[in-house]
């Protein structure tokens, strides 16, 4: 059986998201992990800093998430539910948790308020984004839908798409078991895509003044419910000065986006 990790924090956007993971575990014959991760408060001292493991912190988190474990297994009796709770750090241990196949698919919130928090602290999503080799649904806190039906897939033509990607990208289409489409947004930036390249794929050319833009509305033209980049890995200074055509698509879409890591 797969297993979908959900981040829980126990906000609105953490809620909103686990909703949506409960959707995908139903169509997809799936487990959830609810999974927390705690950080060390930090005590300031005349010699520096040091941090304390609280304990009661620990065991306050852990009784909520249990509650929360308890009344969601009596609500979806045909979903199984685990729990982890670490202080490794999101980012390192989902990725371990990735490497070794523990995980099939992550699901988190996105609850971006402005242009400024998301250049000074990012978030998340976008710190996982390009680290882990296994895809990443964000949910936008707005996004109340649920439903997932049609899934468009973003091509460009900067990278080929080699066959443990397209290997990654087919079991995924199969997990969700959801219609797609592929599509290239033709920014007139880029040649035309080689037809060698993507031989086995129909795919439908767009074309619109910007990657970011073209994609919003040919999704909402197709009605789309989720929108499938690829992210490739970048330096932390880039990420920090410059936005991706993938970061710009999951921080700016109304629907969740589903991002896989070339």
């Amino acid at each position: 059986m797969k297993t979908i990790l959900v981040g829980v924090d126990f906000t609105k956007s953490s809620e909103n998201s686990l909703n949506y993971a409960i959707q995908v575990a139903k169509q997809s014959h799936s487990k959830i992990l609810l999974f927390h991760a705690l950080t060390a408060p930090i005590v300031h001292t005349n010699s520096g800093l040091f941090f304390i493991d609280n304990v009661d912190i620990y065991h306050n988190v852990e009784n909520k998430i249990n509650e929360l474990k308890t009344k969601l297994s009596e609500e979806y009796k045909t979903i199984k539910f685990e729990t982890e709770i670490t202080y490794d750090g999101i980012r390192n241990r989902v990725a371990f948790l990735s490497k070794n196949h523990k995980i099939s698919l992550v699901v988190i919130g996105l609850e971006v308020k402005n242009k400024l928090m998301k250049l000074l602290s990012g978030t998340t999503t976008l710190d996982l984004t390009g680290k882990i080799s296994c895809p990443i649904i964000t949910v936008p806190q707005k996004y109340k839908v649920h439903r997932i039906n049609k899934m468009l897939i973003a091509l460009d033509n900067k990278e080929p798409i080699q066959l443990k990607l397209s290997n990654l990208i087919h079991s995924t289409i199969k997990l969700l078991a959801v219609e797609t489409e592929f599509v290239h947004i033709d920014t007139n930036k880029e040649t035309i895509i080689n037809p060698i390249k993507y031989k086995r794929i129909n795919i439908t050319n767009y074309k619109s003044s910007s990657f970011e833009t073209g994609l919003k509305t040919y999704a909402k033209k197709s009605d789309a419910d989720l929108i499938m980049v690829i992210s490739h890995h970048y330096s932390d200074l880039h990420n920090l000065f410059i936005e991706t055509n993938s970061q710009k698509i999951i921080l700016s879409s109304s629907v969740p986006v589903i991002s896989i890591h070339n």
